[in-house]
């Protein structure tokens, strides 16, 4: 979903890290939307595909070789926060008949995941819900009931297979919210997407609303949910999986998708070799459907 990741003429980011006892580091986002950016995120001419670190601590004890990092000793954890219940269908598993498909999350056609729509537990021989990656489109034909021409708005979709389908060739967009301008919304288009989603999750049927019925809002959560994670929350739908900074060791996610922090440093020096690969930047009025 990323074909311009190798690039040679895109402009690719590497720095060296040290960091001292008591130091860390906030739970953030490598890369974000264009959108979420205002009009300089259009502008850029390129935007975070995959980031990646080497790591090159040292324990500053008699082990040289930096392999005896501990996590309860040292600290300096790489936090990261996946998606309990996302994954692509694997034919492979013993419960293979009772997952739905999905996509590859990051990114789809060129635009951007902004969150997820949550799938939950499942009983014994029930169909299972696994989390879908939630795209923002910001260049969907939306047609002016007042001047009859065609205007881009914003919209909210996931990726589903047909129904009757089991190909995995035969996916079909599924819109969970109407379109809206952006020139309408005031503020940051995360908080507005964040409120929204509060407001209609209630039965009670809201109007105007945003997403096409409650249960989608129910389920929308943000990939990046700063109200949360002040409250010191874990992102919904989320498990934590911990790296340990062990010299040699390396580390590859995706830039837009994986929430993670890095836990206070204790003792040593933890060091690294860190940096991104870019991907162009969704070209002004989207990318074509093939």
């Amino acid at each position: 979903g990323r074909p311009t990741m190798l690039d040679s003429n895109l402009g690719h980011e590497c720095y060296y890290s040290e960091s001292a006892p008591g130091s860390s580091l906030a739970r953030h986002m490598d890369e974000r939307h264009e959108e979420t950016k205002g009009p300089r995120g259009w502008l850029l001419p390129s935007r975070r595909s995959l980031s990646w670190l080497i790591y090159l601590s040292d324990t500053g004890e008699s082990d040289i070789a930096g392999e005896g990092w501990d996590a309860r000793i040292n600290g300096g954890l790489l936090r990261t926060f996946p998606q309990k219940h996302y994954r692509q269908h694997d034919e492979t598993t013993n419960n293979s008949s009772y997952l739905e498909k999905t996509v590859d999350c990051g990114s789809h056609n060129g635009n951007l995941q902004v969150g997820w729509l949550l799938g939950y537990e499942i009983e014994e021989n029930e169909q299972q819900s696994i989390t879908h990656p939630v795209f923002l489109d910001s260049w969907f034909d939306f047609t002016n009931p007042y001047t009859g021409m065609a205007e881009p708005h914003c919209i909210l979709y996931i990726v589903r297979e047909k129904p009757g389908q089991t190909d995995h060739n035969h996916m079909e967009i599924e819109y969970i919210t109407g379109p809206w301008s952006t020139e309408a919304v005031p503020g940051n288009v995360l908080e507005f997407l964040h409120t929204r989603a509060e407001l209609e999750s209630s039965d009670q049927p809201v109007s105007p609303s945003l997403f096409l019925n409650s249960k989608y809002a129910r389920q929308f959560s943000l990939l990046e949910d700063r109200q949360a994670w002040m409250k010191g929350s874990i992102p919904d739908g989320a498990e934590i999986e911990d790296f340990v900074p062990t010299r040699g060791t390396l580390v590859v996610f995706d830039s837009v998708t994986l929430p993670h922090e890095v836990t206070p440093v204790f003792r040593g020096k933890r060091a690294a070799l860190a940096g991104w690969f870019h991907e162009e930047t969704q070209p002004l009025g989207g990318n074509v459907v093939i």
